[in-house]
């Protein structure tokens, strides 16, 4: 029954056209490899690191962005408030945001200086661990031996680093630019423009977090690649974390009305969105492999059987 159901496949994919039938090979090649390579085990992992590093991470940035609140007067400090609360709010599930707005609205208004430094030095030492196991595990997806211990954890140490401070530095930005907006142009248009730049605001962040999977994807290779060549993987992460991540949310609203759940659903929430998070971009590395396997770059070894620089 399998070997006449394999024969009909194979029978149905050569009178196919090339590009499904390229398609479906690379799929099932991306299948079989993150099968191999453990994904699903390795994304734990990756999690797990994750895990350890968000407090830090969000005590340092929403302790910044106290900071900056400050410095942009009370209509810009309105703004950014809105940003930093109702964006999440439509994201995140209820019982999730109702966890995460009495943190977020403590840290914001009990913000001091020393507490921010030190979160800043924590956040940045912490992530960057999560940051090298992703570094470690992409160069898994290739089969090729990861770079130098030192190598690879000064380079997770700079990309969290540039990554806390493009986030901090992001924001503002966005607060400044309305008011430009309605500075500079006569009210109705200010007021279809806003309209419309509030509804491309999730669109312009999902394109920003393909650009940054994109170039971390590019960094955890151990040999230079086009940039380009690893938008692929960085869209099919950010494709799989939406519907996991609408699959999940779904999952949440289900189970809300059990006692015991609701006492334990922010964790459950924060622990699953990562680690869907974390096998959404190992998913995309093993694409980008796949790929650089099938049509290899003149500029690297042979997937799987390369040395690190």
């Amino acid at each position: 029954m399998e070997s006449g159901l394999r024969r009909r496949g194979r029978r149905l994919l050569a009178r196919s056209p090339q590009p499904v039938a390229q398609l479906w090979r690379l799929a099932v090649r991306t299948a079989r490899r993150a099968g191999e390579h453990r994904v699903p085990g390795l994304a734990a992992e990756a999690a797990l690191f994750t895990v350890i590093s968000l407090p830090a991470l969000l005590l340092a940035l929403i302790g910044a962005l106290g900071f900056i609140a400050g410095i942009l007067g009370p209509e810009g400090s309105r703004q950014l408030r809105r940003l930093v609360f109702d964006a999440p709010e439509s994201a995140l599930s209820a019982r999730t945001y109702a966890s995460y707005e009495p943190v977020a609205r403590a840290v914001l208004e009990q913000t001091h200086g020393s507490v921010v430094s030190v979160g800043i030095v924590v956040a940045v030492w912490t992530g960057s661990r999560a940051i090298n196991r992703y570094l470690e595990t992409i160069t898994i997806a290739y089969g090729v031996p990861p770079r130098r211990g030192w190598r690879r954890r000064l380079l997770a140490l700079t990309v969290t680093a540039a990554g806390l401070l493009g986030a901090v530095a992001l924001l503002p930005p966005m607060v400044i630019g309305p008011r430009l907006i309605r500075w500079m142009t006569p009210e109705a248009v200010a007021e279809t423009t806003l309209a419309l730049l509030d509804r491309l605001f999730w669109p312009a962040v999902v394109v920003i977090l393909v650009g940054v999977l994109t170039t971390l994807y590019h960094l955890g290779v151990p040999w230079r690649t086009p940039w380009r060549r690893d938008v692929p993987g960085a869209v099919l992460a950010m494709a799989v974390f939406l519907l996991a991540a609408a699959a999940l949310r779904v999952y949440l609203d289900f189970n809300a009305d059990d006692e015991v759940f609701r006492l334990l659903a922010a964790p459950i929430a924060v622990v699953l969105w990562l680690y869907l998070a974390a096998l959404a971009v190992l998913l995309g590395a093993e694409l980008n492999a796949t790929i650089e396997q099938i049509w290899p770059t003149s500029s690297g070894p042979p997937v799987d059987q390369g040395r690190s620089r």
